[in-house]
């Protein structure tokens, strides 16, 4: 299975996140809600992603008629009858029945897939489905709640502000994206339903945790196992400080940060260096350092901790950066692993005999003092420790 997923990504993500998805309880890993079309079209495709995310011991109640209950009952026992087929074993729920959320969480520790489905009755709303799924979800403390189409991710407009893969936005940060994208012409009225129905469940759930995303079948894997993902993933957002010393930092917590995540010990003089300002998130998942006294602000340090940046914390600390430092300039070793995301974030980048050289904002002229202040710089890290 490990082979299989280094197919749709690195070996090394996947093992991350399956070591994450399994030290959570059984019934709190995510909730699966297919559209009627996927079930219709997709059935194939949604079953086998069921069967692999069986194989590697992930269990997900797959909910059915969230958007539409027209022939979710149909489906829910099409589902049923043949989850036997590739392994597994399901049991057929409706939606508001008693004692629900009890007779979830159990099945889901005996691994079986409960599959739910919303019936048709008359005056029944699409908010009041989704405040049912979002109850159920709250109760088992679902991590993700994931909404498949056969479209995928959310598809955004030309000439829109937000990051996107294959015109489909990457990840929505509902605290600073969400006005946006709502007001303006980014989504279609489609696309800004299914964002206010994921910004329904979050707000509703009240849960920092929480994390939805919209995904085809085909690619709920790529989407759960990577840190790039494959479809729109929607959160709460980061809440990003910003400090312009170090006097109210968590030194150590920041330091143990930055070890972690380059694999070295900091020289003893690195936080010495002028600071311009320095970014992180409460609870030192993620920092950025820009430092004071260079041709111009120098991005000394960017970290995110490896299981926080498919939560999309590096791009949230970026953003904050970068509204206030518009012009700024750092350097990377060639075979860091993101050189492929500081080529898409950059507007340059210059090859020196030890590293790359990146910028944004900066002319030309400029670049020469540049590359002078990097050679001049003194090494970040301590010496290896000779044994």
């Amino acid at each position: 299975m490990l082979t299989f997923l280094e197919s749709v990504g690195r070996r090394s993500e996947a093992e991350l996140y399956l070591r994450l998805f399994r030290k959570l309880p059984k019934e709190s890993f995510a909730v699966i809600a297919p559209g009627g079309p996927v079930v219709r079209h997709g059935f194939g495709a949604l079953v086998e992603q069921l069967r692999f995310l069986g194989d590697l011991d992930l269990f997900a109640p797959v909910v059915l008629g969230l958007f539409n209950p027209e022939g979710a009952l149909a489906g829910s026992e099409r589902l049923v009858k043949r989850m036997p087929f590739v392994g597994l074993q399901a049991s057929q729920h409706e939606m508001g029945e008693p004692g629900l959320s009890e007779r979830v969480r159990d099945e889901l520790r005996k691994e079986r897939v409960p599959v739910l489905h919303f019936r048709v009755e008359e005056g029944t709303s699409f908010q009041a489905r989704l405040l049912a799924l979002a109850n159920l979800s709250s109760a088992l403390d679902t991590r993700k709640i994931v909404m498949l189409r056969r479209r995928g991710g959310l598809e955004a407009r030309p000439g829109q502000p937000f990051p996107t893969t294959s015109g489909r936005l990457s990840v929505i940060n509902l605290r600073t994206d969400r006005e946006i994208l709502s007001s303006g012409r980014s989504l279609d009225k489609r696309e800004r339903e299914l964002l206010d129905a994921a910004a329904s469940l979050i707000q509703t759930i009240n849960s920092s945790s929480l994390l939805v995303s919209i995904t085809s079948p085909l690619n709920l894997l790529k989407e759960l196992f990577t840190v790039r993902g494959a479809g729109t993933l929607i959160k709460p957002g980061t809440i990003v400080e910003r400090r312009d010393g170090y006097a109210d930092v968590d030194l150590p917590r920041l330091t143990g940060l930055l070890e972690a995540s380059f694999g070295r010990a900091l020289s003893a003089q690195f936080f010495e260096r002028p600071l311009a300002a320095i970014y992180y998130e409460p609870n030192y998942r993620g920092a950025a350092i820009v430092l004071a006294g260079g041709p111009a602000p120098y991005l000394s340090k960017f970290a995110v901790e490896p299981e926080a940046q498919g939560e999309g914390i590096g791009n949230d600390l970026w953003q904050a950066m970068q509204r206030d430092f518009p012009r700024f300039f750092w350097r990377g070793r060639p075979d860091n692993p993101v050189t492929s995301w500081y080529l898409s974030v950059c507007d340059g980048m210059l090859r020196l005999p030890n590293w790359n050289l990146y910028w944004r904002g900066i002319d030309a002229s400029e670049i020469p003092g540049l590359v002078a202040y990097v050679d001049a710089l003194s090494p970040d890290f301590a010496p290896p420790r000779e044994d």
